[in-house]
C-alpha cells in the first residue's frame, strides 16, 4: 500500500479506523493510524461486498452470508494498550443473491438483493423478506434474473430513501443489453420514482452534509444530488471506477477501482478520460472538490467495493471470535 498527501495524517487525527472491502480477492482490510502509522490487518471472506457501520455494530455482505459484528473495547491491563475486539454475533444464511449494498434501518441491518431487484431484509425462516422493489418491474416476471443492476442503498433518519441501479427497465438482463454507460438511475425510494437519469454504472448513495451524495463510478466522480434540477452534479472526478463512499469529519472517502478490460463493469468514459487508473481509497475535502490524499493498493485489491468509517476505533488490533 503506498498512502499519498495527507492521508496517514488525517487517519490518525480522524480517532477511527476504515473498513474496506475487496472482493475479487477476498479482503476485509482494517486500515488505522494510531501512532502516526499505518497500520493495516486482513480478513479473508468469499466475495465480501457491503460494508455498514452503525456505532458499535459493522454489518458485512459476502457471497451468500450476511454478517453482522459488535465492536467492543477491551484495553489491555498489562500494557495500558487500547484493544477492540470485533466479534460476528449474527450469521444470516442468504444464500447466492449477489448482495451488494448493506445499511441500518430502524430494525436492522438491510441489503440490495441484486438478483432478485429488491432491498431486502434477512430472515430466520427463509434467505430473505422483500422490503421494496422499483415499481418499473414487471409483476414477478423478473424473480430470480438480475434485470436492472440494482445495488446502491442510502438511509436516512433511520429510513430506507435511495437505490442506484443501471437502469430502470424490468426484462432479465436489460442492464446489459442497453448502454449501460448512461442508462445510470438515482431512485427516490419512498416516493418510487427515478429522480436522476443519464448516469453511469452508478453506486454507492449516501446521505452527508444535508444532501446525497453518490459515485458516479463509470466516469470516475463523485457527485451531489440537486432535487431542483432532478440531476446530479460532479463534485470531483477521480483516476479510478469510483464505487464505495463513506464520510468522516471535512472528508470524503471513495473507493476506486481498476476495473479490467473487457470486463461487464469496464468503463469506457474513465479510462478514456486518465492513461492510468488507481485501486484504492481517496481522500476528498469535498466542500472544495480537492483530493488531499490517498491510500493506493500495490498489490492485489483491484476492485474496491465499500469503505466503512469505525469512529473512535483508534487502533487495528482486531481479533475476530467464532460467531454466536
Amino acid at each position: 500500500m503506498r498512502p499519498r498527501g495527507d492521508f496517514i495524517d488525517w487517519l490518525a487525527a480522524s480517532g477511527g479506523t476504515l473498513a474496506v472491502t475487496t472482493y475479487n480477492s477476498g479482503k476485509l482490510a482494517l486500515l488505522s493510524a494510531p501512532r502516526g502509522e499505518l497500520s493495516a490487518s486482513f480478513w479473508s471472506f468469499p466475495r465480501p461486498m457491503g460494508l455498514a457501520s452503525d456505532g458499535n455494530r459493522l454489518a458485512l455482505a459476502s457471497r451468500d452470508l450476511l454478517w453482522q459484528f459488535d465492536v467492543t473495547r477491551a484495553d489491555d491491563s498489562a500494557t495500558s494498550a487500547p484493544r477492540w475486539l470485533i466479534e460476528p454475533t449474527i450469521v444470516h444464511a442468504t444464500g447466492r443473491l449477489d448482495a451488494h449494498d448493506v445499511a441500518f434501518d430502524r430494525r436492522g441491518p438491510v441489503f440490495a438483493n441484486t438478483r432478485f431487484n429488491c432491498v431486502a431484509r434477512p430472515s430466520e425462516r427463509v434467505h430473505f423478506r422483500r422490503v421494496w422493489r422499483p415499481s418499473f418491474l414487471d409483476g414477478d416476471s423478473s424473480l430470480g434474473t438480475d434485470c436492472c443492476h440494482l445495488n446502491g442503498i442510502g438511509v436516512h433518519e433511520r429510513r430506507l430513501r435511495m437505490a442506484t441501479a443501471f437502469c430502470d427497465q424490468g426484462t432479465p438482463a436489460a442492464w446489459r443489453a442497453i448502454d449501460r454507460f448512461q442508462a445510470g438511475v438515482l431512485i427516490d425510494v419512498l416516493h418510487d420514482r427515478v429522480v436522476a437519469r443519464g448516469l453511469s454504472l452508478p453506486h454507492s448513495p449516501r446521505w452527508h452534509a444535508g444532501r446525497w451524495w453518490l459515485c458516479d463510478s463509470g466516469r470516475g466522480a463523485l457527485v451531489t444530488f440537486e432535487p431542483s434540477r432532478q440531476a446530479c452534479a460532479p463534485a470531483i472526478e477521480l483516476p479510478g471506477f469510483t464505487r464505495g463512499l463513506a464520510f468522516a469529519g471535512q472528508r470524503a472517502i471513495v473507493g476506486l477501482s481498476r476495473i479490467r478490460p473487457r470486463h461487464i463493469l469496464d468503463a469506457p468514459p474513465v479510462r478514456e478520460r486518465w492513461p492510468k487508473l488507481r485501486s484504492g481509497l481517496a481522500l476528498v475535502d469535498y466542500a472544495r472538490g480537492v483530493e488531499t490524499g490517498s491510500l493506493e493498493f500495490i498489490r492485489g485489491g483491484r476492485e474496491v467495493y465499500d469503505v466503512a468509517f469505525l469512529a473512535g476505533v483508534t487502533a487495528a488490533a482486531f481479533r475476530l471470535t467464532e460467531a454466536n
